[in-house]
C-alpha cells in the first residue's frame, strides 16, 4: 500500500484539552503488529476520567500507572486491517486466517505473558506490566497512533485482535468491548453455588447508572436469568430505553433521597433488599446507597470507577461485615469471551436494540464538541467517525 506520511487523530494533550492533530504514520511495524483503518471509535467512561484528570489506573497494585498526555485515546474500536507484520493466523486471537481487508476489534489490554499474574490467572489481564491501548501510549513517540480516535490505529505486538463475523455491523463491532465488560455478571454467577451468594437464577438485580455499560449489564442480567431487574438513573430518556434492554422497573433517583431509595428497593424485594447490585455510575459516592440497598449475603459488583476517582466513607461493620456482603471489584474484562459476546450480539438483535446505544457521531475535527456531548444527559455512546 501507499503509506500516508501523516495521520489525522484526536490527541488528549492534558486534562480538559483535546485537539485534532496530524501525527506521523508509523514508518515500520514491529513483528506481530497490525495497522487498521478506523471505521468507528467510542468515547468510554475511562476516557472521560482522563479528560477530568483522574488518570491513575490499578492504584495500590504492582500495575499502578497513569494514563498519559499527550495520547490518542479510543479503545472501543472497529476497523479494517490494512497492514500486518506476520502471519495472520499467528496474530489473530484464536488462529483465524486474518488478512488485509478483514474487519477486527481488539481487547484494550496488552500484557507481558511472563509475570506471576499472567502465568497463573486465566482470561482476566491482571498483568503487573500492563499497558492500555488508547490509555498509556504517548502520541509523541513511536508508534504515535496507539488509540482509535484517528484515521488509523497501530495495534502493538501481543495485542489481542479478533476477526469479527462478516454479519457483524460496524456499530456492533465498536460496541462489542462494552458488552464484554458485562462478563462481570458471568463472574458473579461463579459464586452462586455457595451460600446463596453471587448471582442466582431469578435474582433481583439493581443497576446503578444507565449509560451504555449499564444497558449492557441489564441485557446480560436478562440473558443470564435474572428475575426482577431495576435500573437507576436521573435521565428520563435513559430510564425509558432501559426497559427496551430488559429492565422491569426504572427509578428516577433525582426524585428520592437515599433513604427513600433504599426503602423503595426493599419494598420491591419483600423487605430484604436486592440480591445483586451493579455500580456503573463511575462515582465513588454511590457506593454508600448501593450497599445499603443490598440484602444480607448479597453481591455488590463494582466496575464504574475504573480510574482512581477518590475515596468514600463507609461503615465497615454496617455496610460490609454485618451484611456478609460479597464484593466483586473489577477493572478488567476476560479476553477469552469476545467471540461469545460477538455471537450473542448477533443472536439477540431482535431482543436488544444495540444500535440505540450509539446516540451521537462526530468527525475527528469536532473533537471538542464530541467530548462536551459525552458529558450531557442525552448521550449514551458518543462515537468518532474518521
Amino acid at each position: 500500500m501507499n503509506r500516508p506520511e501523516k495521520v489525522k487523530a484526536v490527541v488528549m494533550t492534558g486534562p480538559g484539552k483535546v485537539e485534532c492533530q496530524e501525527l506521523p504514520y508509523p514508518d515500520h511495524l514491529e513483528p506481530g503488529a497490525v495497522i487498521i483503518k478506523m471505521e468507528m471509535s467510542g468515547i468510554c467512561g475511562t476516557d472521560k476520567h482522563a479528560f477530568d484528570g483522574d488518570v491513575t489506573l490499578y492504584a495500590g497494585t504492582e500495575t499502578e500507572q497513569d494514563m498519559v498526555y499527550p495520547s490518542v485515546h479510543g479503545h472501543e474500536n472497529s476497523g479494517i486491517v490494512i497492514e500486518m507484520n506476520g502471519k495472520g493466523s499467528d496474530i489473530e486471537y484464536s488462529g483465524k486466517d486474518l488478512k488485509e481487508g478483514d474487519r477486527v476489534t481488539h481487547c484494550p489490554n496488552v500484557i507481558c505473558g511472563r509475570c506471576w499474574y499472567c502465568r497463573r490467572i486465566h482470561a482476566f489481564p491482571f498483568c503487573a506490566n500492563h499497558q492500555g491501548i488508547g490509555m498509556t501510549y504517548r502520541s509523541d513517540k513511536f508508534p504515535y497512533i496507539t488509540g482509535g480516535w484517528g484515521e488509523y490505529l497501530y495495534l502493538p505486538p501481543k495485542a489481542w485482535i479478533y476477526k469479527v463475523p462478516e454479519e457483524l455491523t460496524v456499530e456492533e463491532t465498536a460496541l462489542s468491548e462494552i458488552f464484554v465488560v458485562s462478563a462481570l455478571l458471568d463472574r458473579a454467577k461463579m459464586y452462586s453455588q455457595v451460600d446463596a451468594r453471587g448471582f442466582n437464577f431469578g435474582d433481583t438485580v439493581v443497576v446503578q447508572g444507565l449509560g451504555a455499560v449499564g444497558m449492557t449489564m441489564i441485557a446480560k442480567a436478562r440473558l443470564l436469568g435474572a428475575g426482577k431487574i431495576i435500573g437507576l438513573d436521573s435521565t428520563e430518556y435513559k430510564l425509558s430505553l432501559a426497559k427496551e434492554f430488559g429492565a422491569d422497573l426504572t427509578i428516577d433517583v433525582s426524585k428520592l433521597t437515599d433513604n427513600e431509595l433504599v426503602e423503595y428497593i426493599r419494598n420491591e424485594t419483600e423487605g430484604r433488599g436486592a440480591d445483586v447490585v451493579v455500580e456503573v455510575v463511575g462515582r465513588p459516592e454511590v457506593l454508600d446507597v448501593g450497599l445499603r440497598m443490598l440484602r444480607r449475603g448479597g453481591t455488590y459488583c463494582e466496575t464504574g470507577n475504573f480510574a482512581d476517582t477518590g475515596t468514600v466513607n463507609l461503615n465497615v461493620h454496617k455496610h460490609l461485615a454485618a451484611k456478609n456482603v460479597l464484593f466483586i471489584g473489577n477493572t478488567n474484562h476476560p479476553h477469552d469471551m469476545y467471540y461469545t459476546h460477538l455471537d450473542m450480539m448477533i443472536r439477540n438483535r431482535k431482543n436488544f436494540p444495540w444500535s440505540k446505544l450509539i446516540t451521537h457521531r462526530f468527525h475527528l475535527n469536532q473533537c471538542k464538541e464530541a467530548l462536551k456531548k459525552a458529558y450531557e444527559p442525552d448521550a449514551l455512546k458518543v462515537e468518532f467517525i474518521p
